[in-house]
């Protein structure tokens, strides 16, 4: 299961909640597993999340990837609007509207969690790398940039196997798994994450009967218009101070790698 959330209890977004039902995800895992783990989007982002993984699992191993804090802050006001976190379909505004949502003010009724709405805090991957480095020893950290798994993913998918202790499987094929979604009918999306949070309750598989169907149906592509020059400028602006201490942060990373 990706994205089960389980440590991130600071957060409203755990598919998974309890001791149980996170181990049963790996129910499948044997001696013959060099690696075991799962993909948690706002790990990094949680307060709780590394503290928590490290009191269980003090040697684990954490593979972070960044992007441009610009495009991660459009690309977050798009999943939100897909999930109906978000109910303003106008990024600029949206954008603007962060200082009224963090005083309570115009969160939209489905949304769970309102930290997602605040696109500046979500984004800013230096404050969170470096929180993340104050727990966790470089020489367990691999950082993959996402421009750069676009461009090289063979290259990427290599230091990820490298990392882990596992052998190269000559993989040459890496097809875009997740390309941008968006929804034809808010009620059918709203009855599909219903079922799905019931689901998750019930303990029932995720991806089959009625919410699959739903989801196919509901489903369709979407391609995101231009950023206005004049808004990028701003946000990367924002951004800019806190792309610098990401700069830093991961320097420590890539000494590391390039010594080993």
């Amino acid at each position: 299961m990706k994205e089960p959330h389980f440590f991130s209890t600071d957060l409203a977004n755990r598919n998974i909640t309890t001791e149980a039902a996170y181990w049963r995800l790996f129910e499948g895992a044997g001696p013959e597993h060099l690696a075991v783990g799962e993909a948690s989007t706002w790990y990094l982002f949680s307060h709780d999340a590394v503290p928590s993984i490290l009191t269980i699992m003090p040697e684990a191993r954490f593979i972070i990837m960044t992007r441009n804090p610009v495009d991660m802050a459009r690309s977050l006001h798009h999943h939100n609007l897909r999930v109906l976190h978000e109910d303003e379909p106008d990024f600029a505004r949206a954008w603007a509207l962060q200082a009224e949502r963090r005083a309570g003010r115009h969160i939209p009724p489905d949304c769970t969690e309102p930290a997602f709405l605040q696109y500046g805090a979500a984004c800013l991957l230096g404050a969170q790398v470096t929180r993340l480095l104050r727990h966790v020893p470089a020489e367990r950290l691999l950082h993959i940039p996402l421009e750069g798994l676009s461009a090289q993913p063979a290259l990427h998918y290599r230091r990820v196997l490298a990392f882990l202790g596992a052998a190269d499987d000559k993989r040459q094929d890496f097809p875009n798994e997740n390309p941008a979604r968006g929804h034809r009918s808010k009620l059918l999306q709203r009855l599909h994450r219903k079922g799905a949070r019931l689901r998750l309750f019930l303990g029932l598989r995720r991806g089959s009967g009625i919410g699959r169907v739903l989801r196919k149906l509901n489903d369709r592509k979407v391609d995101k218009a231009p950023l206005d020059p004049t808004l990028r400028a701003d946000i990367a602006a924002y951004f800019a101070a806190d792309q610098k201490i990401l700069q830093e942060s991961l320097g420590s990373l890539t000494d590391r790698e390039s010594i080993s």
